[in-house]
């Protein structure tokens, strides 16, 4: 298949816009059948699906309501992962996480461990993990987090479609992690489940589905395992590494969790979760190490007519494909510093933080950008938070000016639920 590669700000902005003409769904089912190993009866349900992800389906669709699967799992998601019912996942994340640091083997005395990522992972996978399934499913399948890294590991080669004689122990471990979603599932519905409500609300959807078997909602589950753990571990591992390697970076950020924590409490780990996602330097922080470390591929197809993105005509038969990285190392999008002596390709905590001087108060501008470089966002006068001497000027955390420029989650209707 001839594919197209869409690169540049106003381009991808073009894109996130086209709701109606263009959708995920190819790139999805590219993933189901690679990456997950969907059994092939089921991927021709999938495909025929294209009625789009909107409430009201393309009107050339002849898909009948309750077999809207691209649809129904996104409703599902949005339902369950936003408002209200994002606070109690993120208090299942947090107490979980709690549990899990209260319980390494660290007392008064320096304990040297060899690898960093290896200590985090257990902590941060496993708390997703449960906050998603249930403590029950971790009772269930102890060696499911290690089980999943082993699969995870090869990715890449799974989503080239090497065979099974290749790469045995990615196909092994990636059976086994399919096998405990379907024994999983089985026994969820028998007991009280103690998951996420989106798991349930899916489950829900897939029942009324005619033709989807339990190995492709299995396939389906650990596709959502997958995207809440493959993205968010490394970027985690990445913002711890260039935290403890800048002392005044760290004792910055220790500055403002210090605001957030919960007094008086027996626990150490209490925090005011919205006031602690509130603070600049964090957000700033964490933002820079998705733009830096975190980099996907976005798959849009035209669905039933050939789709116009600006000033180019993409045939509906053709894929069009856009990667985070190229977007994330653009220089000509970015806050560089005032001498340029930020570059794209090194990690600059401050780079998203903005703060006003004069009398324009406005932030819908993007951060500041030397002399050399232009920018089509209103005009306005920014200097990095760092070098600001007035008291009375707070910093502001702001991605206004980049649109179609930070692309971790994607854009448009189709975004990740993750950027919550």
């Amino acid at each position: 298949m001839d594919v197209y590669v869409v690169s540049g700000a106003e381009y991808l902005n073009a894109v996130w816009k086209n709701t109606k003409g263009l959708t995920s769904s190819n790139g999805i089912n590219i993933a189901l059948r690679n990456m997950f190993h969907t059994p092939e009866p089921d991927m021709k349900f999938f495909e025929a699906d294209k009625s789009g992800i909107t409430h009201d389906p393309h009107p050339q669709s002849s898909t009948v309501a309750e077999n809207r699967i691209f649809y129904l799992m996104h409703k599902a998601t949005v339902d369950c992962l936003a408002g209200s019912h994002l606070t109690i996942a993120a208090q299942s994340f947090e107490g979980a996480l709690r549990r899990r640091i209260h319980s390494v083997p660290v007392q008064d005395e320096w304990v040297q461990m060899d690898d960093l990522f290896e200590f985090l992972r257990p902590l941060i996978s496993g708390s997703t993990v449960e906050a998603m399934c249930g403590a029950k499913f971790l009772e269930a399948f102890p060696e499911f987090v290690d089980t999943f890294w082993t699969f995870n590991d090869e990715m890449p080669r799974l989503l080239q479609g090497w065979p099974r004689w290749i790469i045995p122990r990615a196909w092994q471990a990636r059976d086994r992690c399919v096998s405990m979603m379907r024994q999983w599932r089985k026994i969820a519905n028998k007991e009280n489940f103690d998951g996420n409500g989106m798991i349930q609300r899916r489950w829900s959807y897939f029942s009324k589905m005619q033709g989807l078997s339990q190995d492709a909602v299995a396939c389906s589950d650990l596709g959502i395992l997958w995207g809440m753990n493959s993205n968010s571990m490394p970027a985690t591992f990445w913002l711890f590494w260039h935290m403890i390697r800048d002392r005044r970076l760290y004792d910055r950020a220790a500055a403002e969790i210090k605001t957030s924590r919960i007094f008086p409490t027996t626990s150490p780990l209490s925090f005011n979760t919205t006031k602690l996602c509130d603070q600049p330097l964090l957000q700033s922080s964490y933002a820079e190490t998705l733009r830096l470390h975190v980099a996907v591929y976005l798959i849009r197809k035209p669905v039933f007519a050939d789709a116009r993105i600006l000033n180019y005509r993409i045939p509906n038969d053709k894929m069009i494909v856009m990667s985070s990285a190229m977007a994330h190392m653009d220089k000509r999008n970015w806050n560089l510093g005032m001498k340029d002596e930020h570059p794209v390709d090194s990690f600059w905590a401050d780079r998203f933080l903005t703060c006003s001087v004069g009398s324009n108060q406005s932030d819908a501008a993007s951060p500041i950008i030397s002399s050399n470089h232009t920018t089509n966002s209103p005009a306005s006068t920014y200097v990095p938070a760092t070098s600001i001497k007035v008291a009375s000027l707070q910093p502001k955390f702001s991605l206004n000016g980049y649109g179609g420029a930070w692309v971790p989650f994607g854009g448009g209707i189709h975004q990740c639920p993750g950027r919550h």
